[in-house]
C-alpha cells in the first residue's frame, strides 16, 4: 500500500529529523517543520502508520502520544517509495558479504549512509533469514553470520 501525501509528508519529515534508530522524536517538533498540515491531519496520520508498524509512539496519560520514533519498517518503506531501496540494499549486502563480521557503523561507512539507513536494511535481512545479527546491551549490533543465498545473491550481481 502506497502512502498518502500527509503521511509521506510525515514520515520524511520524521525521517530527516532522526539520527539513529528509534530516536525519539516529539510531535510538536516534527509538526512545526511541516507547513500545511493540520494538528488532526497530523495526528491521524501518525495513527495510521503506527498501526502499518512504520512508527511507534510512546503515550504516557494522554490520549496523543508524547514522542514517537521511525521503525526499520518506515526507513524501508520510504526508500522503497523514494525509489532508493534497491541500490542502497545491494550496497549494503556487498559490504556485508565483503566483511561478514562487520559492525553498523562500519557498514554505514563503507556504503557512505547513514547508520538509521544501514540499521533498517540489516534488520529486513536479519528478518528474511540471509544474515544472522549480534547485539549486546550498549553495544552497537554486529553481523555474526552471512548465509549462503546471500553470498551467492552477491556474487552473482558482481558477475
Amino acid at each position: 500500500m502506497a502512502l498518502n501525501p500527509v503521511d509521506r509528508e510525515v514520515l520524511n519529515t520524521a525521517f530527516g529529523m532522526s539520527s539513529a534508530a528509534n530516536e525519539p522524536l516529539n510531535p510538536d517538533a516534527v509538526r512545526s517543520k511541516l507547513g500545511g498540515i493540520n494538528e488532526d491531519d497530523f495526528y491521524v496520520s501518525l495513527e495510521i502508520m503506527e498501526g502499518d508498524g512504520l512508527i511507534e509512539t510512546s503515550r504516557k496519560l494522554t490520549r496523543r502520544p508524547s514522542n514517537f520514533w521511525v521503525t526499520s519498517r518506515g526507513v524501508v518503506k520510504l526508500l522503497d517509495e523514494n525509489g532508493q531501496r534497491p541500490a542502497i540494499q545491494a550496497a549494503v549486502e556487498k559490504a556485508i558479504v565483503a566483511k561478514p563480521n562487520s559492525t553498523l557503523s562500519e557498514i554505514a561507512g563503507a556504503v557512505a549512509q547513514p547508520p538509521l539507513i544501514v540499521a533498517a536494511i540489516v534488520e529486513t535481512l536479519e528478518n528474511q533469514g540471509e544474515i544472522d545479527v549480534q547485539r549486546g546491551l550498549g553495544v552497537e549490533l554486529q553481523v555474526s553470520g552471512v548465509h549462503a543465498a546471500l553470498r551467492r545473491r552477491v556474487q552473482e550481481a558482481c558477475s
